[in-house]
């Protein structure tokens, strides 16, 4: 809740409402996170995954060494209260009082909504495939949120305090995030994989645009567009749009042969999810 408070947060904000019990937890997570700096590594954890009871049993294992890094950078400019010295010390209480927080707050804030954070995430990934389509890698990076320059060799970012990354032959990758407002941010660990993460967000001109599709794949075509941008199944998928199954399937099977979903199966069901194309298709032209 710390990096949401702009005008592109509107709606987000809207439909967040945590319960008097995820209060303490928001404030907790807050205190932890400044609102410009660094942001402690250990609650991004290299993914391996996407599950989130993964990634909590990792900041579980977290060393008291990475602690200690994390939890100095995070509070540079700010007096360091009591729980974090603690947990800066390795206080396995209070590692498990953070992972506790991060579930509550993803099942109360963020898992209401993936859809519209997947969203959002997918449309900045298929404008940056059309940038390095069209223009090549030079205009995907200068066109980065945050970059003030690329020369060929250094690439300059603005960020809140003087930092070299220093690649050293290793890849650069870039993490798009919905909750990244302002400048990009990096790792605070320089012996970790390299990554910037940018904002993705704060501007909700990408909102999902179904009312136009309606005259060209029908109405219903463009609704299950929409509930595709999560994988659902056939079955699933049907009661999203309160059809029947066969009626699903069929309107499955059209817009998968037109290239704007896919269809996988997962056991006794089929899956389907929006292509990047499909996803264009529902966004408009790139700009």
């Amino acid at each position: 809740m710390a990096l949401v408070h702009g005008p592109g947060y509107a709606k987000w904000r809207l439909r967040a409402r945590p319960d008097d019990s995820t209060l303490d937890d928001i404030a907790f997570l807050r205190a932890l996170v400044p609102p410009r700096g660094d942001f402690p590594d250990f609650l991004t954890p290299s993914p391996t995954t996407a599950d989130l009871d993964d990634g909590c049993e990792a900041i579980l294992r977290t060393t008291r060494g990475v602690l200690s890094a994390d939890v100095a950078a995070a509070f540079t400019d700010r007096p360091v209260p009591g729980w974090a010295k603690l947990l800066a010390a390795g206080d396995r209480d209070q590692v498990a009082r953070v992972a506790s927080s991060v579930r509550r707050g993803h099942r109360h804030l963020v898992a209401p909504q993936w859809d519209r954070v997947r969203h959002f995430i997918a449309a900045d990934r298929a404008k940056r495939i059309e940038i390095v389509g069209t223009h090549g890698v030079e205009h995907l990076l200068t066109t980065l949120p945050g970059v003030r320059s690329w020369d060929g060799s250094t690439l300059v970012v603005r960020y809140p305090r003087d930092r070299a990354v220093r690649l050293r032959g290793r890849g650069l990758t870039l993490v798009p995030s919905y909750f990244t407002t302002g400048t990009p941010v990096t790792l605070i660990d320089q012996e970790l994989p390299p990554v910037l993460v940018y904002p993705v967000g704060a501007a909700e001109p990408h909102s999902v645009a179904t009312g136009g599709l309606d005259r060209l794949i029908t109405r219903t075509r463009a609704q299950c567009l929409h509930v595709l941008l999560a994988p659902h199944s056939t079955s699933a998928l049907a009661h999203r749009l309160g059809v029947s199954v066969g009626t699903a399937s069929k309107q499955a099977m059209v817009l998968r042969e037109c290239g704007l979903i896919t269809s996988t199966r997962d056991g006794a069901a089929v899956v389907h999810r929006t292509t990047d194309m499909g996803l264009a298709l529902l966004r408009g032209p790139v700009g």
